[in-house]
Formats: structure tokens, C-alpha cells, sequence
């Protein structure tokens, strides 16, 4: 979103953009590709983009590294203590 990771893997993903205005236009969201097969559904491309969409808006939103990197640590804490429980 920022343009740090590499290029071949910023090729394989796009911004959302809607064909409307929507209220969620502004979210940082990613397309996620439509696929027919498991394989498909687990590829990089589909993958990145789902697990970035379910990111908490405050994670997405960050603008720097610094930032970023503690509130992504914390998330991913919650969520694997929610899964233990």
C-alpha cells in the first residue's frame, strides 16, 4: 500500500476500486480474485489480499512502519489467544 515491499509482489496485488462511491472507498482494501479451485484460493495473489481486507481499519490505515509493526504484533496476539480459548 506504501510501495516498501518489492516489486514482483506489489504486481500481485491491486488496490480495491469500486464502480461506485462507496463509504468504504477510502478502507485500503485490496481486489481478492475470483478463482474456481482450492488452489486457486491459496495462492499469493487471493491469500495476501483476503488477510489484508481483515485487518482492523487502524492497521490498514497506518501511514509508517513504526507504527504498523507493534498494532499488526498485537492483532495477530488477540487473535491467536481468541482461537486458544
Amino acid at each position: 500500500m506504501h510501495n516498501d515491499a518489492p516489486v514482483y509482489l506489489c504486481e500481485l496485488v491491486c488496490p480495491y476500486q469500486s464502480t461506485r462511491t462507496l463509504r468504504s472507498g477510502n478502507n485500503n482494501m485490496l481486489e481478492v480474485k475470483r478463482t474456481r479451485t482450492k488452489a486457486g484460493d491459496c495462492s499469493f495473489t487471493v491469500a495476501a489480499a483476503s488477510l489484508w481486507n481483515n485487518l482492523p481499519t487502524v492497521i490498514k490505515t497506518c501511514d509508517n512502519l513504526t507504527s504498523y509493526k507493534p498494532l499488526l504484533k498485537t492483532h495477530f496476539f488477540r487473535v491467536i489467544r481468541h482461537e486458544h480459548y
